[in-house]
């Protein structure tokens, strides 16, 4: 039976939308006739990782995965301390799904980690990604109607788009010195740009200078942030791993590219070195809707050049 979370969600779907059929021999999997779209709930209770981090431990169980294959789908999260769910679009992890074994209990285990600088869902044996664009159930309502509308963006405007997040999070940002005077102010004011980057010994110095945003807090690098808008997403992981070996404690990466691109980093994060380290398991991939929708959630502004 549904817990009581999960009910209350169910509820105002229900209300907004209409009539939902259960599906498979659960009581998770459910199709909302109005809208032709299966909606999948987990819940789980908060626990805390660390001083400042929270997670959630899921099970997807593999019977109902297979009933979303090329349905339009989503994925509900929900947990008992937030004030919001994570509804993650099935399609955008269907490819991994089909292509990766679950464990020995036909579950794919699954944790959502709250931290300072995002939310992140890691999925076992597949990869972690950014989870900040997916709070709330306005996809799911808004299936049918004028989503927002995510402009033709370039490598640059992604870079000052993720700056602007960085800020509102209270961080100071690193660009590389070629790229600085490139960044539009629209977006993202130039007192908020550290000057000059650290000193972190001089084999990494050169290494970290080029990363294409990072953000700070006072002196330490909070968060690494690589733009593949059209390079190799293999020379932004190993510029990671050169951190990850170099600097203590550093464990938020992330690739940022167009969503045709994700399947080509879920092979490259994949490689043996990158597991022997531990760098698949700090590595998100974020693509460049889900960066724009994350900045309009936290600001409110839309952006054209």
């Amino acid at each position: 039976m549904a817990n009581v979370f999960v009910k209350n969600i169910i509820t105002e779907i229900r209300d907004k939308l209409g009539k939902l059929e259960k599906k498979g021999d659960g009581y998770s999997l459910y199709y909302i006739t109005s809208i032709d779209t299966y909606i999948y709930f987990r819940y789980s209770k908060v626990s805390k990782a660390s001083k400042h981090i929270k997670k959630c431990f899921y099970g997807l169980r593999n019977n109902d995965i297979k009933l979303m294959y090329g349905k339009k789908a989503f994925i509900c999260f929900v947990w008992d301390d937030e004030k919001s769910c994570i509804l993650i679009p099935f399609n955008q992890f269907e490819y991994h799904f089909k292509y990766t074994y679950p464990s020995n209990d036909e579950q794919f285990k699954t944790l959502i980690f709250f931290k300072p600088t995002g939310t992140e869902l890691y999925l076992a044996n597949i990869g972690k990604f950014n989870a900040d664009s997916f709070y709330g159930l306005k996809k799911l309502f808004e299936t049918n109607k004028l989503k927002l509308i995510v402009p033709t963006l370039s490598h640059i405007q992604v870079q000052g788009l993720i700056g602007a997040i960085g800020v509102e999070k209270g961080y100071k940002i690193w660009y590389p010195e070629n790229d600085k005077v490139k960044i539009d102010n629209k977006i993202l004011d130039n007192s908020h740009i550290i000057p000059k980057i650290f000193d972190f010994g001089k084999e990494i110095n050169p290494i970290i200078r080029e990363i294409d945003v990072i953000w700070f807090e006072n002196n330490k690098p909070i968060s690494f942030w690589e733009v593949e808008h059209t390079t190799p997403i293999y020379s932004g992981l190993l510029r990671f791993n050169d951190v990850l070996l170099s600097i203590a404690k550093t464990d938020n990466f992330n690739i940022v590219a167009p969503s045709d691109r994700e399947n080509k980093f879920g092979f490259q994060i994949n490689r043996p070195t990158f597991k022997q380290n531990k760098l698949i398991d700090k590595v998100s991939f974020i693509n460049y809707e889900n960066i724009y929708t994350w900045y309009y959630n936290l600001t409110g502004r839309h952006y054209a050049k």
